[in-house]
């Protein structure tokens, strides 16, 4: 993890995650609506830092802020213990999440090509669910969007796969998965009281892509 990244998520008193496709639309004299999907479907983050801060706890963090600023790519997950088990927890019925691997090709799918015998599935039961996270290997986060009833292996993603075909151990849930991530907007810091530091926005981290 990024240090610096990764103590404003684990701070955080508010996290928005936006990763809506771009869409063109036109309504046409008549009424009649067109939409077309643009792609883009970037993991975004608005990360809100709460207030009454102590500066004297925060000032080394945010000099490493300030030195990774709006052009240095992190990582950063959600792992801390506050919302770990509830933000992005596992939603399906394995017993365990290690040793799943998966294949793709193109498009929004990838096919898993291990599921480990620790998982204890049984037919009809959930192997992944929508709502879930993966990660392929060490890449790119994705989110699954049907359920993926066992024994099937078709896994539905929330947009079509960035990486080149090939195959990966994936990570799953918000407590594994990491995302490259670049500080967008970096707000600016006031500090008041002697030892207070309040912030005059929210930092906006977007998915790094490249």
């Amino acid at each position: 993890m990024t240090t610096a990244f990764q103590w404003v998520f684990d701070n955080a008193s508010e996290i928005s995650i936006d990763k809506k496709p771009t869409v063109a639309s036109t309504i046409t004299r008549d009424g009649t609506v067109r939409a077309t999907s643009r792609g883009g479907d970037t993991w975004r983050f608005t990360v809100t830092m709460p207030a009454g801060m102590r500066w004297s706890t925060s000032r080394s963090y945010l000099a490493k802020m300030s030195a990774l600023d709006r052009h240095t790519v992190g990582t950063v997950n959600l792992q801390r213990s506050g919302y770990a088990s509830w933000l992005g927890n596992y939603l399906g019925d394995s017993d365990t999440l290690s040793g799943f691997g998966a294949t793709w090709t193109t498009g929004n799918t990838v096919t898993l090509s291990t599921v480990p015998a620790g998982s204890n599935l049984t037919s009809g039961e959930v192997t992944l669910s929508a709502g879930d996270w993966i990660q392929l290997g060490s890449d790119s986060v994705y989110e699954v969007v049907e359920d993926v009833i066992y024994p099937s292996t078709t896994v539905t993603l929330n947009r079509p796969v960035i990486e080149s075909a090939g195959s990966a151990t994936i990570k799953i849930s918000g407590d594994t998965v990491d995302w490259s991530v670049i500080c967008m907007n970096f707000p600016t810091w006031t500090i008041i009281d002697r030892d207070i530091v309040s912030f005059d926005g929210a930092f906006t981290f977007y998915e790094n892509l490249l």
